[in-house]
């Protein structure tokens, strides 16, 4: 998926569109994309307190005992609000864990995913929980430190032979899209390029709903998608099957910009690779089905970094 505000926006949309075409995601997901934010949780974790790592943390975060953390209230399976109203997913898990590691308690406030940067840059949190593609733009702003990566994948009917691992493999067939998503673009601007006399025929519809409702009453051949949103729909329903990978790249917890962040990140990138040493990481991304996406060690990103290349 590529990097713009808007087509990131699009990407985190996907989830309440998957859930409702299949039925299979709580009602609750369905805030994906709204702009009401959820109330402040504290929570803790297992994790235990390492020194090298919290003696690391900006004094202004340790001596408050409290890591702010932001995360979207609707893009399960990252994170989302369950019928509690609870903030639940892979980044809430991920964001106790660095908790505990810092020796801090963390206090997760859901809300609109175009909120958290500017919610950063206000002082009201510390970090954002939202895995970020990396952009110039944002890097302007706020740093980052990746931990996972994302990417594209194709939806095709449970019963149908056609199973696309390759873009190239969608050439000749009838595709959806998100209307104004990263998938559009990336799906259009390959067709034009390398499909030659075998096009495809592009739908872009205007939510995830339509297009999958497209696909099962057999209108199109496949839907091409966040990797994400798919396996959380995927895990609870049969109807489709998912194979292949297309664009994509890192993506990163966003951290506010301070005189004294430099430690911060630091202190979030050893977190991330003593997570990963110890195989909380693993298990955390096990559990959320996201383990497509593991990567084996954490990087920093700053104003002065070159951004990835989600092409």
């Amino acid at each position: 998926m590529r990097p713009s505000t808007k087509k990131v926006r699009a990407r985190f949309r996907r989830t309440a569109g998957i859930a409702v075409v299949l039925l299979v995601v709580p009602l609750a997901l369905s805030a994906c994309g709204s702009n009401t934010s959820g109330s402040s949780t504290a929570g803790g974790s297992s994790a235990t307190r390492v020194a090298e790592i919290a003696d690391l943390v900006p004094a202004r975060i340790r001596n408050s005992g409290t890591l702010r953390v932001a995360v979207p209230d609707g893009s399960a399976p990252l994170a989302s609000v369950n019928d509690s109203g609870q903030p639940v997913g892979m980044d809430v898990d991920m964001a106790n864990a660095f908790g505990g590691l810092m020796g801090l308690k963390v206090e997760i406030t859901p809300g609109s995913f175009d909120s958290q940067i500017p919610g950063l840059q206000s002082g009201k949190f510390d970090i954002a929980m939202g895995e970020y593609y990396i952009t110039a733009a944002r890097l302007a702003s706020v740093d980052f430190v990746s931990g996972w990566r994302d990417y594209s994948s194709f939806a095709t009917r449970a019963d149908d032979t056609y199973t696309p691992k390759l873009p190239s493999e969608l050439c000749g067939h009838g595709i959806g899209v998100l209307k104004g998503s990263a998938e559009e673009a990336s799906v259009q601007e390959f067709n034009t390029k390398s499909c030659g006399g075998h096009p495809m025929t592009i739908g872009s519809f205007p939510d995830q709903a339509a297009s999958f409702l497209a696909l099962n009453s057999q209108r199109i051949d496949a839907v091409v998608t966040g990797r994400g949103p798919l396996e959380a729909a995927a895990a609870q329903n049969k109807s489709f099957k998912i194979t292949g990978e297309m664009g994509g790249g890192p993506t990163a917890v966003a951290v506010a910009r301070t005189a004294d962040n430099a430690d911060m990140l630091k202190a979030i990138q050893m977190a991330y690779d003593k997570l990963v040493a110890d195989g909380t990481y693993g298990a955390i991304l096990k559990q959320w089905k996201t383990d497509y996406g593991a990567v084996p060690t954490a990087t920093i990103y700053t104003k002065d970094s070159t951004p990835p290349n989600y092409s």
